[in-house]
């Protein structure tokens, strides 16, 4: 965590001041109304009954789920995936607060990023309106309209060594910052050459529209021959992109999400694209809903950004046989994050991509994509015979089909394809399910990996010890009844819960010390959801905690023992060990008895 200074501790606090908790969570999430406060399905782990509680009165959010809360600064650092300075310019910005003034020598950093990528993209931008053999290149060889290529702000890198570095030097930017933003490179030899040239640029921006970094794609040698600069192996790349900078991460950016996160949202569909071509041409055909890899291979934290949003996902990759296993990586990966899958399939062959058909005529691209298959369709269309084969060849076809049917999360979703594939191949459902159980798929342990990442729970999660205390405090908070029995066993309870029943049982719980204050208000906040269950089913759940606390109490004091027991035989400290054996015998005992 940055250290911060009494200016960012009093602009976080004016942030907090200005800014409605749960009106900013509700561009996030749906919220839906629990006594005084909100609750939803929390967005950092995978539930069906929401456990996510809003207060507006604390203007703090929490998850009983998976243990995380905080405020709406954590909040948008959690679900962005950025940096407590970069959250807080955001929202500095969002209620009119000033931030650049006094920000942090971190925050300078990336502020300067941000200028030099925007004087870049100014400059990429100037070039395109001066080359009309360039811009008519994008409108009429590749479908842009000149409102597409002036909204996505799309440029031109001169065919020159080192026209960007010399154009942002007399702004004042200096080598050093240049090369940190990836817009210039050093040479073996030592000199700086300008990253793109002669190169049609398209800016990338973060998902708050601020410019990151950039692809170049080339252009056509046999229309744009090289006049200033002779190409290198460099330049002969289709296309090149930023490096990674303290500002632009590839594995987490998506190309136009800044535009459509809101159209995807709405829709609860995301339509996701190879490049930045696909993108624009579908855009500028109506489609909104869309966002595209840029700069590396689809990874599970873009398909985590995209699961905050929508739960269809729609593959519209190319048609060749490259698109094809491009598109079965991404399904394996999005079957695990328990995505609806369908796949964007092109059937004129005349057509390599999504923006083929949209340059041809927008109106069939909407066609296809609405006529996406199902992905486990898509896999029948595939890999099952389309005419005789013998017994080894549909073995091993059903197999691969199989193995993608053990990659679906959902349980209820696997038998129903289970079933199809059973009608399509006239297999009876026992064997093929006999062969999936056995079926080691190459995808398993990545498919356990993107669950795992995808539901870790932040640092800091509570114990066993914490968690019983906390829930059994709510239920005290929701029948004073439970007070007596609590207080009977209040030597098992952690010293800081301890503190808290102190407070409950003298009505005195607004003078705690103001570390207990969040606590209280998360048992408080924990305490408005029990009024959905009934008083014997809270009555039940409240005997079955206190004997969980005491069996943890003792399990803790069993683990302290024997580290005594070892410690006075090391020493020959006879009468320690003789005390502590006999206790330890007796919470043994205790814990069989119990358990």
């Amino acid at each position: 965590m940055l250290q911060l200074g009494q200016y960012m501790t009093d602009l976080a606090s004016q942030i907090k001041d200005k800014l409605d908790l749960a009106d900013f969570l509700k561009n996030y999430l749906n919220l839906s109304p629990a006594g005084k406060n909100f609750k939803a399905n929390c967005p950092f782990h995978k539930e069906k009954t929401p456990s996510f509680i809003v207060s507006p009165e604390r203007q703090i959010w929490h998850c009983f789920g998976c243990s995380s809360g905080g405020d709406v600064i954590g909040f948008l650092m959690r679900y962005e995936n950025i940096e407590f300075i970069e959250a807080l310019k955001i929202l500095a910005e969002k209620v009119g607060l000033d931030f650049r003034q006094h920000g942090s020598a971190d925050q300078k950093q990336y502020d300067k990023l941000y200028e030099i990528n925007q004087a870049a993209k100014d400059f990429y931008k100037a070039n395109l309106a001066s080359f009309d053999n360039v811009k008519n290149y994008l409108i009429s060889d590749r479908g842009l309209s000149s409102g597409t290529i002036e909204e996505f702000e799309l440029g031109f890198a001169l065919d020159q060594p080192d026209s960007l570095a010399c154009h942002l030097m007399k702004m004042g930017y200096v080598v050093a910052e240049l090369e940190k933003a990836g817009l210039i490179f050093r040479t073996e030899r030592g000199t700086y050459y300008d990253r793109f040239r002669k190169r049609a640029m398209f800016p990338l921006h973060n998902h708050f529209g601020k410019i990151v970094g950039f692809t170049g794609r080339i252009l056509p040698a046999e229309q744009f021959p090289s006049e200033n600069f002779s190409a290198s192996n460099q330049e002969a790349a289709k296309y090149i992109n930023s490096p990674e900078s303290p500002i632009y991460s590839k594995s987490r950016l998506l190309f136009g999400f800044h535009k459509s996160k809101n159209a995807i949202r709405e829709a609860k569909q995301a339509i996701l694209v190879e490049g930045q071509m696909d993108f624009l041409m579908c855009w500028q055909s109506g489609v909104s809903n869309i966002a595209a890899v840029s700069g590396t291979a689809l990874t599970g934290e873009h398909l985590k950004v995209l699961k905050r949003f929508a739960d269809t996902l729609v593959l519209a990759f190319d048609s060749d046989e490259a698109g094809q296993l491009a598109s079965e990586r991404t399904i394996d990966m999005a079957m695990s994050l328990d995505f609806s899958i369908k796949v964007f399939t092109i059937p004129d062959k005349n057509f390599k991509d999504p923006a083929d058909v949209a340059k041809s005529n927008p109106d069939l691209l909407k066609r296809y994509l609405q006529s996406a298959q199902p992905v486990m369709r898509y896999y029948f269309d595939r890999y099952l015979p389309k005419g005789d084969s013998d017994a080894a060849e549909q073995k091993n076809r059903v197999r691969k089909i199989l193995a993608k049917v053990k990659n679906i999360y959902s349980p209820i979703e696997r038998s129903y394809w289970i079933k199809e594939l059973s009608l399509k191949t006239g297999i009876e459902e026992r064997p093929l399910m006999e062969e999936l159980g056995i079926l080691k798929t190459e995808s398993v342990s990545r498919r356990a990996e993107e669950q795992k990442s995808f539901a870790q729970p932040p640092e800091g999660r509570l114990e066993r010890r914490d968690s019983i205390s906390q829930r059994l405090l709510s239920l005290v908070e929701t029948n004073e009844e439970f007070l007596r029995e609590i207080s009977n066993g209040r030597q098992y309870l952690p010293e800081t819960y301890r503190q808290i029943l102190a407070a409950m049982e003298s009505r005195d719980l607004g003078n705690v010390s103001p570390d207990l204050q969040n606590l209280i208000t998360i048992i408080k906040l924990q305490s408005s959801l029990n009024t959905q269950e009934s008083a014997e089913k809270i009555g039940q759940e409240f005997k079955e905690l206190l004997k969980q606390l005491r069996l943890e109490h003792l399990r803790d004091r069993q683990k302290e023992l024997s580290a005594i027991i070892m410690n006075a035989e090391q020493k020959g400290d006879g009468q320690t060990l003789v005390s502590a054996m006999k206790e330890f015998d007796f919470v043994s005992r205790e814990l069989q008895t119990n358990n």
